[in-house]
């Protein structure tokens, strides 16, 4: 299944990079989205940032996918952004997996400026559940999920932009 989301911010690439690569911020924008606990690297090497996010999130999913998952569903992330370009834009690669379940999401990141001291996050991917029977329909719960995972995010970084910290 595809997922697709763009985010707006009112700053320009750097800053909302910045923001991006922040543990802090990560760690807010994690808890907003009701993790149970999260673990967070930021590792640079010269202008390529990698972020790696493991989150214990609650089972806030359909019945039919809670007897698959349990009493929380892990979530490993792995952002690897490439160097910026002259105007800050910045693309990248995101993978997410669901630990102990056949459950991935792989796709691109795509940070640049979109007018007037504004940016635009466009991330792009996949979603597979190798689930028979049932794997279109954890895809799509999974879909719900990051969906809302992203208006999170955009909302909290809109908030930390402000200065809200």
């Amino acid at each position: 299944m595809d997922l697709h989301s763009e985010l707006r911010f009112d700053a320009d690439p750097y800053a909302v990079f910045g923001m991006l690569t922040d543990e802090a911020y990560i760690a807010k924008k994690t808890t907003a989205a009701k993790a149970l606990r999260h673990d967070v690297s930021v590792h640079r090497n010269d202008d390529q940032v990698t972020i790696e996010l493991t989150r214990v999130m609650p089972p806030d999913v359909p019945d039919f996918v809670r007897r698959f998952v349990g009493e929380t569903i892990d979530i490993k992330q792995t952002d690897v952004w490439g160097p910026a370009g002259p105007d800050g834009a910045r693309t990248g690669k995101i993978t997410l997996d669901m630990v102990g379940m056949p459950v991935t999401c792989n796709g691109t990141m795509r940070l640049e400026p979109s007018g007037s001291g504004s940016t635009t996050l466009t991330i792009a991917g996949t979603i597979k559940a190798s689930i028979p029977l049932f794997g279109g329909k954890v895809e799509d719960a999974v879909h719900q999920g990051l969906t809302e995972a992203a208006r999170i995010e955009e909302r909290v970084g809109r908030a930390w932009l402000a200065g809200e910290r």
